[in-house]
């Protein structure tokens, strides 16, 4: 086992001029510069000669110098030219502005996000608070899951943390509650309990062998947190209780089907309903658990 960070060395950001477009500009800008990459503005659409005095406005008021930025505009489907975009200029992270309980981005995000975690070499931001002025990135929850690309995705999130001057960083640990037997009477009911007691230690000794790959020159307070729920909907649910500023999980490992779109899962959950700024990362890890 082995844990490789992402560093994300170029960014983009989808500009479509909405009331939080500069604002997505601003946080991305810090993002990209925190992190030393480049910034890209991609715009899919018609760009005019009133689009460019916008954009130019943006960046004056935000004091962004335009020779920092590299901007490119294609007309076509969204879906299908960010991510034409993506490729075509080996972007390592794309990072979209969202609203958190507005019904057409729920939309927009989860067909953008389903296809270009499955379809795209990049990782995905979505942001749900941005802002002209900086706030801090203090808290992050990521997953703690026992599957093959949770240590490059723990790594990542260290790696984001000291970028971004974060103070903690919480694993969270999703256990089904099936794997407990069902307690029917005060005995079944103390079995189960030291069930839980014990998948709780393995689960820790395997989160244990997991930072000691993955936690050197680590600058935030690291903890663990061992939750029994649904994967997906529990750790959004524990990420909105801990008012954490960034959620980061594993990129999905399958297309989705019919029967997904019916019955939801980890990633749908957390999409439907997003809890704070979420970061999705890709990597291309062998998938046992697939």
């Amino acid at each position: 086992m082995n844990a490789t960070p992402k560093q994300y060395a170029k960014v983009a950001t989808a500009l479509g001029f909405s009331p939080m477009a500069k604002a997505n500009l601003a946080e991305v800008h810090r993002i990209a510069t925190r992190f030393g990459a480049q910034m890209f503005v991609f715009h899919v659409g018609k760009w005019t000669e009133k689009s460019q005095k916008t954009y130019d406005s943006f960046l004056s008021d935000l004091g962004i110098d335009p020779s920092t930025v590299v901007l490119k505009s294609k007309e076509g489907d969204p879906k299908v030219e960010l991510l034409s975009l993506c490729s075509e200029n080996d972007i390592d992270l794309l990072a979209l502005g969202a609203l958190i309980r507005e019904s057409m981005f729920k939309v927009f995000s989860a067909s953008i996000a389903r296809d270009v975690c499955r379809k795209a070499k990049v990782s995905l931001l979505l942001l749900t608070h941005s802002s002209i002025m900086e706030e801090p990135c203090e808290r992050i929850v990521v997953n703690g899951l026992d599957h093959p690309k949770t240590p490059d995705t723990i790594a990542t999130a260290v790696w984001a943390g000291n970028k971004l001057g974060s103070k903690e960083l919480i694993v969270v640990d999703e256990l089904s509650e099936k794997s407990i037997a069902r307690a029917d009477d005060d005995m079944s009911t103390l079995q189960r309990l030291r069930q839980s007691r014990q998948l709780e230690k393995q689960e820790h000794n395997r989160i244990e062998e997991v930072l000691d790959l993955c936690t050197g020159g680590c600058t935030m307070d690291i903890t663990e947190q061992h939750v029994f729920g649904k994967k997906g909907y529990t750790i959004a649910h524990y990420a909105k209780a801990k008012r954490a500023d960034l959620l980061v999980v594993n990129s999905p490992d399958t297309k989705l089907g019919f029967l997904d779109r019916i019955f939801k899962h980890d990633l749908e959950y957390i999409l439907s309903d997003l809890p704070t700024d979420v970061l999705i990362v890709h990597t291309t890890k062998e998938l046992a658990h697939a």
